[in-house]
C-alpha cells in the first residue's frame, strides 16, 4: 500500500513539474514576438514618378515634385477659386487686343452668351483633366497653371481671349457649363480623343458672346 501510494506521488509531482515549465515558458514566448508597428512612407516615392511627378502635388511636409514647383510660382492654391483683377501688364503701345468671331463665311454658333457687368466678365475654369493645363488672359494676366480637379476664375473687361494648352501635349475639350450667376462664364476643360473636338482659344465679345476656336 505505501508503495502504491508513492508511487501515486511521485506521478503528481513529476505532472506538476510540466505544468509549471510550460506557465513559466508562456509569457517568455508571448514577450518574444511583439507585434511590430508598421510605418507609413508620409512621402511615397511614386510622387516623384511620372505621370505624378507632373500631374500630382506631394503631401505637405514632403520634398517638392514638379507639379508643386511649378504651382508654387503662383499665388493660389488647389481646389481654391481666386478672383484676379486684372491690370495691362508692361508693354509696348499696342493696339488692345479685339477678339473677333469667324468671318461670316465661316461663322460659328456661339458656344454661350454671357451678361458683362460694369463691361466685366467672371470666367470660372475647371480642369477635369489628369495633368496640369496652363492658361492664359492675353493683354492681362502671365501664363498660369490649374493642377487636376483645380479652379480657378478670372475677372476681365471684354473683348478678351483667353488661350489653354494641356501640359503632357494632350487634345483638350472646352465646354461651357450651366451656372445661375449673372455676369459668370462657367468652363469646363476636359480631356478628348478626338482632333476635331481640340480646342484651347476662348473668346468673348464686347457682347458677351463667347466663341471657341
Amino acid at each position: 500500500m505505501d508503495q502504491q501510494t508513492h508511487l501515486i506521488r511521485r506521478r503528481f509531482g513529476l505532472l506538476g513539474t510540466i505544468c509549471g515549465s510550460l506557465l513559466v515558458g508562456l509569457p517568455t514566448i508571448s514577450w518574444a514576438s511583439p507585434s511590430v508597428p508598421r510605418v507609413l512612407n508620409p512621402c511615397p516615392g511614386i510622387y516623384y514618378e511620372e505621370p505624378y511627378n507632373s500631374t500630382k502635388l506631394v503631401p505637405r511636409g514632403c520634398p517638392s515634385n514638379a507639379a508643386t514647383r511649378l504651382l508654387s510660382e503662383q499665388t493660389q492654391l488647389p481646389h481654391q477659386q481666386v478672383i484676379v483683377v486684372p491690370s495691362r501688364m508692361p508693354m509696348l503701345p499696342l493696339a488692345q487686343p479685339i477678339a473677333q468671331p469667324p468671318l461670316p463665311i465661316n461663322r460659328a454658333e456661339p458656344i454661350a452668351t454671357v451678361t458683362p457687368m460694369a463691361g466685366k466678365v467672371d470666367v470660372r475654369l475647371k480642369n477635369n483633366t489628369n495633368t496640369l493645363i496652363s492658361y492664359e488672359a492675353i493683354g492681362y494676366t502671365q501664363r498660369r497653371f490649374l493642377v487636376a480637379g483645380a479652379e480657378a476664375t478670372l475677372r476681365l473687361p471684354t473683348p478678351a481671349t483667353i488661350t489653354m494648352v494641356r501640359q503632357d501635349e494632350g487634345l483638350l475639350e472646352v465646354m461651357s457649363m450651366p451656372t445661375s450667376r449673372s455676369g459668370m462664364l462657367a468652363v469646363s476643360l476636359d480631356e478628348t480623343t478626338t482632333l476635331r473636338d481640340n480646342q484651347g482659344i476662348l473668346r468673348i465679345q464686347t457682347d458677351g458672346q463667347v466663341f471657341l476656336n
